[in-house]
């Protein structure tokens, strides 16, 4: 048995005797580890050079927000005029992973990884960074992550440079799902939810998207609310939750499809708004993606994704409330960590204005094309 096996069974189940203890305890281990890491991979006092080779290193094939958001910077790298366009004997070396992960990523580093400049791209979602990331200020030589709203708050840890890029964004060219094979008739309002529930799922909110749902439209038949959800052995009580909450709703209905990136895109496209009542977002990529391909986006005023919702015309941002973070899953550290709470109320009446929009645009379309 390893350490890591020995630690893990010492602490035994989360459901077993004093969950505060058994919290602290994994935590405490975790710092360990995290502290080990930082030692064995610490970087060399090195300058950035524009004339690097660059390295990517990251799990980049996943089927995850984040690792499609990886998948956008290895495309801008690529493009003319990304980085790394003039190559030299030195590397520069692009870590697309969070700090959680660096044990796993550089267990097999690159070549010349000791010697190389690394850049981490990092997103968080609350305005200060875990505890258990401070490890990786010892790695990395440059930060780069996606908003301001991470930025400001990685900037409050470290004095290493940190650069704002956001994700370069781009919509493939690809039609619509067909909303039949979700049983949705072509001439309902369909809302669609997009959320990755394995991991910390109190922070996407989806019992929220529920409640909104049901205050703006009760059981009316010619609207529609599309979640597509993913869960984990450990966040099945949130299926649970949810389904409870949905208590027999024949206008919202749950669907766990795994989707490559092209078909993400038909996804979204079949949607007439797009509702993300998130309690944070360390940039909010459908939000972004949803805006981009021009649907009507509804969304918590607060964090990443209000970088760019004021930029758009169909972007509605929801008023908050921010409040102490609680996760039943301890997925973070921190006892100053904090995220906001959407008011349900003007999220149902958004959805609300919405759907008459739509329907005024139904009526004109015929006159119209008559015309």
């Amino acid at each position: 048995m390893n350490l890591v096996s020995s630690v893990m069974t010492a602490i035994g189940s989360p459901f077993s005797g004093n969950l505060q203890a058994h919290r602290a305890l994994r935590w405490r281990f975790r710092s360990l580890r995290a502290r080990l890491t930082g030692l064995k991979f610490r970087k060399l006092d090195r300058p950035f050079n524009s004339k690097a080779e660059i390295i990517t290193i990251g799990n980049t094939d996943r089927v995850s927000g984040l690792a499609r958001s990886y998948r956008y910077e290895m495309k801008r790298l690529e493009t003319p005029g990304g980085a790394g366009q003039t190559r030299s004997s030195d590397k520069t070396v692009i870590i697309l992973g969070q700090p959680r992960g660096y044990r796993r990523l550089l267990a097999t580093a690159p070549k010349g990884f000791r010697t190389s400049y690394r850049i981490g791209l990092w997103v968080t979602e609350f305005d200060c960074i875990p505890p258990d990331w401070r490890f990786a200020l010892d790695i990395v030589h440059e930060i780069w992550t996606p908003s301001t709203f991470c930025a400001k708050a990685i900037r409050a840890e470290t004095d290493i440079p940190v650069k704002v890029v956001p994700h370069s964004v781009s919509i493939p060219d690809v039609a619509p799902m067909n909303r039949r094979q979700f049983g949705i008739k072509p001439d309902q309002f369909l809302a669609l939810a997009i959320m990755d529930l394995r991991n910390c799922p109190d922070r996407k909110n989806p019992v929220a998207h529920v409640r909104a749902w049901k205050m703006a439209f009760a059981a009316d038949p010619t609207a529609h609310l599309l979640m597509k959800v993913r869960f984990s052995h450990r966040t099945q009580f949130m299926k649970q939750e949810l389904l409870k909450e949905l208590d027999g709703a024949e206008n919202i209905s749950l669907t766990e499809l795994v989707l490559t990136d092209l078909e993400m895109t038909a996804f979204q496209k079949m949607g007439d708004v797009f509702l993300s009542l998130h309690r944070s977002e360390g940039y909010g990529l459908n939000i972004k993606e949803m805006l981009e391909i021009g649907v009507p986006t509804i969304a918590t005023g607060w964090s990443g994704n209000m970088d760019f919702m004021p930029l758009y015309a169909n972007a509605i941002s929801i008023r908050f409330e921010l409040v102490p973070y609680a996760d039943r899953t301890f997925h973070y550290e921190g006892s100053n960590l904090r995220w906001a709470e959407a008011d349900v109320a003007h999220a149902a009446a958004a959805l609300r204005d919405i759907k008459r929009q739509w329907q005024d645009a139904r009526r004109t379309m015929p006159s119209m094309l008559a015309s």
